[in-house]
């Protein structure tokens, strides 16, 4: 890949580098504008949404620190969530290991430790 590394008068001298693959410049580019961890939330809100099955039930997510907090509109969905927190977490978990998109190539998946249900 060229790259501008010297300016000379009045030209641009390009230097061969060795290629890189796609997703590893895209990862790159990602950590570098700091954009990496809020795609880690938006993609677990995504798999709490496939995994629960309640996301008509889900009024708000925040995630901090490993924990995901939801607040669950109706008290019927929320105590049988509640009943299933662990299948819930390592379901969640699966899904998020399980994601092959180009933009979590070569790097750490997210991790869900704590669900806590409001």
């Amino acid at each position: 890949m060229a790259g501008f590394d010297d300016k000379t008068d009045s030209h641009i001298v390009l230097k061969r580098k060795e290629p890189q693959k796609i997703d590893s410049l895209v990862a790159l580019c990602l950590r570098s504008l700091r954009l990496d961890e809020g795609l880690d939330v938006l993609r677990i809100y995504e798999a709490w949404d496939k995994v629960s099955g309640a996301a008509e039930y889900t009024a708000e997510k925040y995630f901090s620190r490993g924990t995901l907090y939801c607040r669950i509109t109706s008290s019927v969905v929320r105590s049988m969530l509640g009943l299933r927190r662990d299948e819930l977490l390592k379901n969640l978990n699966e899904a998020l290991r399980g994601d092959t998109d180009i933009l979590t190539a070569g790097r750490r998946k997210p991790e869900v430790r704590h669900l806590v249900l409001r």
